[in-house]
């Protein structure tokens, strides 16, 4: 059965087929989840927590490659643990409720995060990926490319688009 049967079927109702997406798949998400976490635990809890959105999202699987889809899913939310990792070992429990933290510079810094994150959260998981893995982790295009299995050329443009697609939203919010 291909690809495109078994989802419309799990869609329909037979979510046992599910089952043959995540041992189709589970091998290939878990290698990647160990390679970026490093960690065996961590990488069998994003492994499940991959498949689980997966299915939660599977009406959003636009018919492309589900290996590719899924592995985007993967890749979004390994970036996520890794950048909340990063955050919790960069907040000193000496500096909590520091006067650093009442500094108007500092708010006005975390409005514009904070309104970055809401922008973020409007995009495909595919372009969170993109951006996550150029911005957080300094990757470059072609490292990406290979990671989301596409183009190098269409990597560098999707970016652009991205910043655009932001720089708009962000601008939206000031006005």
């Amino acid at each position: 059965m291909d690809e495109k049967e078994l989802v419309e079927q799990i869609l329909q109702g037979d979510t046992k087929l599910y089952a043959e997406i995540v041992k189709r798949y589970s091998g290939q998400v878990f290698s990647k989840m160990l390679c970026m976490t490093k960690n065996t635990e961590e990488a069998q809890e994003l492994t499940q927590q991959t498949f689980v959105r997966a299915y939660t999202r599977l009406e959003c699987w636009r018919g492309g490659a589900l290996g590719g889809w899924i592995s985007a899913i993967a890749m979004h939310l390994s970036l996520d643990a890794i950048a909340k990792a990063k955050r919790l070992r960069s907040t000193p429990i000496d500096n909590i409720g520091s006067k650093e933290q009442d500094d108007p510079y500092n708010e006005e810094r975390e409005r514009k995060l904070l309104q970055m994150e809401a922008a973020m959260a409007t995009l495909s998981e595919n372009d969170q990926a993109i951006i996550k893995l150029h911005y957080y982790e300094g990757k470059k295009a072609n490292d990406i490319a290979g990671k989301l299995g596409m183009t190098q050329s269409n990597v560098l443009v999707k970016l652009h688009r991205i910043r655009e697609q932001l720089k708009k939203k962000m601008e939206d919010e000031r006005a």
